[in-house]
């Protein structure tokens, strides 16, 4: 759509047709730009971005290790040269980002080495799985001392507001 939008004439038509063209470019633009996650309604507070973090990196991770089954690993049939490079760097920017030990991981996937790597991607997966729970209980606590503390204050200023908090009642 190349029209000069600088040459028109102004009128309301040509007014709706640059608002759409503007709106379209700007949802464009926000769609490839602005970092999304998806939320279910009654999940009140969006989570942190460290515990995004490590979700994804899990889902990485859970996608590397399925192309090292046991069933593949048996019948010879691990990731080529050209997918374990990219699964390579994949990998080295996960342990750069979540500060994991460093991972000897070999140029090429061969019958030698192929379990040695499946246990380190393992454990790789184990530690940022433990990382995300931990992160998980240190948010769950601190939610709950953020509430005992409101519900303390409340009980000392004003009852009626302990009461609905209690109860789960806005008022």
């Amino acid at each position: 759509m190349n029209v000069d939008y600088i040459c028109v004439t102004a009128n309301r038509h040509n007014l709706n047709k640059l608002w759409t063209v503007i709106k379209e470019t700007l949802n464009i633009t926000a769609n490839k730009t602005v970092s999304y996650s998806y939320r279910f309604p009654d999940d009140a507070l969006p989570k942190p971005k460290s515990l995004i973090t490590c979700f994804s990196a899990l889902t990485k991770l859970n996608h590397i290790l399925l192309k090292f089954r046991t069933k593949y690993l048996i019948r010879s049939l691990w990731p080529d040269d050209t997918s374990w490079l990219s699964h390579k760097v994949t990998i080295q920017q996960l342990i750069t980002k979540h500060h994991l030990d460093p991972a000897e991981l070999p140029p090429t996937l061969s019958a030698d080495n192929v379990h040695h790597v499946k246990k380190q991607l393992l454990t790789m997966y184990k530690l940022i799985y433990h990382k995300a729970r931990l992160e998980q209980r240190i948010i769950e606590q601190t939610q709950i001392q953020r509430n005992l503390q409101l519900r303390c204050t409340n009980y000392d200023d004003n009852l009626t507001r302990m009461i609905d908090s209690i109860l789960n009642r806005e008022r």
